[in-house]
């Protein structure tokens, strides 16, 4: 005879559903602030960003590094 086995689906289900609606909105929220980060930082003359000590060219690269991999800019 084989043993068998209940799954509580709902709760599985449940718990997946609200798994992936939280990463959507951590995704949606790191996007804004990704996209928040650029426009400021273009606005900037290029004094001031030589002043933070970020080139022009790499202001995406460092707002992408700072806001997906938690590491904020360090000279």
């Amino acid at each position: 005879m084989t043993d068998a086995q209940t799954i509580d689906t709902h709760k599985g289900l449940l718990e997946g559903l609200f798994a992936k609606y939280a990463e959507a909105k951590v995704e949606h929220f790191r996007r804004q602030i990704f996209s928040k980060t650029v426009r400021q930082l273009e606005k900037l003359n290029d004094i001031q960003l030589t002043d933070i000590g970020i080139p022009r060219e790499q202001i995406r690269r460092r707002a992408y590094h700072s806001v997906y991999h938690n590491a904020p800019y360090q000279q």
